[in-house]
């Protein structure tokens, strides 16, 4: 008998009030090959590429030393081995999936180098920022060039429904020095992407094109699940038991995504504007809620194809985001200038290290082919100084997560990277979806050598 298969396309149809629902289908057997190692017609399974940021760097180890540096970040040894500290202990269930690089440097350089400005745009983009007039600010300046992510998605974001999203989680973004401060993810010195922050638009803006509204004052619902039940039912007599458990996985996760995202709002004041879900309750962000919606969005939206390159500004540049979940009243880039707060830091970033292994782990525990969405993905994670006290771009903390597809090294390692370009490590990451690339950067940060220690 001749197995059956689908094309990898292949979306959920109904109609809802006469307009044409389709929900797309994550990666089922039926689409792959009898292997589970690509898909049916010979293509290979999509890799994925994340930039993930946290604004104003980590604790140090002895703020008090000027002559100090060291930073409660890196961990004690080197190697696969590595241990993990206390700072990065909430990546300890995907630590075989995490590198830790140390000791790199920042190498695209304005000739004035301004703190958290090079920092952000030297590491994330490898190009030296391009001063602006600061019009009264404290300094202002642009992107040199395309973010590493834009590079990405120059290579594979017509493979998909979008070629980028840009997601925001913090909102206390400072705005008055420039786009270098303000956005993580840019086409090039003039084009600023601007991130989502509110996940109901999140939701419109990956799904939407799939799942018309049937009402206005209720953009996201369920009802559109009942409009292609009748085409699951046809689907679940033609595929395997496997298939039918994922595919009623999937339509789970779209209903608890939704819920979610409701659930939010009775925790928040009056929106701004409708379908507002981001918004303080008492001057206080939900950080936690939205970074999982985020992250859920973003890992459901990877499984079916939607898109395959992402940034999320977890904190900004120079941000005043308060955890006020750890009882802190305070911005958290004025506790990084203040060694007494150092305590506070320190906290502040085992809870951003917290959200970051949320998406980590939810990639993991997601199956694709024969192996998850974490083996088939690249996630670079990285701040705009080492430390917010010492304004140093030197050993700015950095951690390359996912397999790549089997392009990068595994288990990750802690490496010693001895002063080498931190463009190495975008080029790197480039090549885990873009094979072909042989450059990264420009000017003085420009690198044709991916750094070869986080590579399979």
């Amino acid at each position: 008998m001749k197995r059956f298969t689908l094309n990898r396309r292949t979306m959920l149809r109904g109609v809802l009030g006469g307009t044409a629902v389709a929900l797309a289908l994550p990666p089922l057997e039926a689409m792959l090959n009898a292997n589970g190692t690509a898909y049916a017609n010979g293509d290979p399974l999509p890799r994925r590429f994340v930039t993930w940021f946290f604004g104003n760097g980590v604790a140090l180890v002895n703020p008090f030393d000027p002559n100090n540096n060291q930073l409660k970040w890196t961990p004690p040894d080197y190697g696969p081995g590595y241990s993990l500290p206390t700072q990065l202990a909430p990546l300890s269930g995907v630590k075989e999936y995490c590198s830790v690089i140390s000791n790199l440097e920042v190498r695209a350089k304005h000739p004035e180098v301004r703190g958290h400005h090079t920092g952000v745009s030297g590491f994330f983009s490898g190009y030296p920022y391009i001063k602006l007039d600061p019009m009264g600010a404290n300094y202002s300046s642009k992107f040199g060039g395309p973010s590493i992510d834009q590079v990405a998605a120059s290579f594979i974001g017509d493979q998909t429904f979008l070629p980028s999203v840009q997601l925001r989680i913090s909102k206390r973004i400072v705005t008055s020095e420039g786009p270098t401060l303000n956005y993580l993810s840019h086409k090039g010195p003039d084009q600023p992407l601007q991130p989502i922050h509110n996940p109901q638009e999140a939701f419109q803006k990956l799904f939407g094109g799939f799942v018309p509204p049937d009402d206005p004052t209720k953009p996201l619902r369920l009802s559109a699940l009942d409009a292609v039940a009748e085409d699951v039912k046809r689907l679940q007599m033609r595929v395997g038991s496997n298939d039918r458990q994922r595919l009623d996985a999937h339509l789970s996760s779209i209903a608890q995504i939704q819920k979610q995202i409701e659930s939010i709002a009775p925790e928040c004041s009056a929106p701004p504007q409708p379908g507002e879900t981001n918004s303080d309750q008492d001057g206080k962000e939900p950080l936690d809620s939205v970074n999982k919606v985020m992250s859920d969005l973003l890992i459901l939206a990877f499984h079916c194809d939607i898109t395959r390159v992402a940034s999320i500004q977890y904190t900004g540049s120079v941000g005043y985001t308060v955890f006020h979940m750890l009882g802190q009243s305070q911005g958290h880039h004025d506790l990084s200038h203040d060694a007494n707060a150092n305590d506070q830091v320190d906290a502040a970033t085992i809870k951003t290290m917290e959200a970051f292994a949320y998406l980590l782990q939810g990639l993991r525990d997601t199956p694709e082919g024969d192996g998850n969405l974490l083996d088939n993905s690249c996630l670079l994670l990285g701040s705009d100084a080492a430390s917010g006290l010492r304004h140093s771009d030197f050993n700015q903390p950095c951690i390359v997560a996912g397999r790549g597809g089997g392009a990068l090294t595994h288990p990750g390692i802690h490496h010693d990277a001895q002063s080498a370009n931190s463009t190495d490590v975008l080029l790197a990451c480039l090549k885990t979806v873009a094979p072909q690339a042989s450059e990264a950067g420009g000017g003085n940060g420009h690198s044709t050598t991916p750094l070869g220690a986080i590579m399979a």
